[in-house]
């Protein structure tokens, strides 16, 4: 038995249409405990961190301007999980 972790964000868009509860309704049926949970408007060093890998692409730039273009919910998410099959 082990816990994993994940991140969940809920983008501008879906804080602005006020799904920010049915995200975590969903979430938590699915057997997710919420760790942390914030509100925040994430500034342009904080996106650049967290997307470092996609630099260069052409998506990027959109996507740091739409983060940035209101409030985020970021969600630490963890799960108990019983046992992992291996399929090969």
């Amino acid at each position: 038995m082990s816990t994993e972790k994940t991140l969940i964000l809920v983008k501008p868009d879906g804080v602005r249409r006020g799904l920010v509860g049915e995200v975590i309704s969903r979430v938590e049926t699915k057997g997710y405990s919420i760790e942390a949970l914030r509100l925040l408007n994430a500034d342009r060093a904080l996106l650049e961190r967290h997307y470092a890998e996609h630099i260069g692409k052409p998506f990027y730039e959109p996507l740091v301007e739409f983060m940035m273009s209101g409030p985020i919910v970021a969600m630490l998410l963890q799960v108990i999980v019983l046992s992992k099959v291996f399929v090969p």
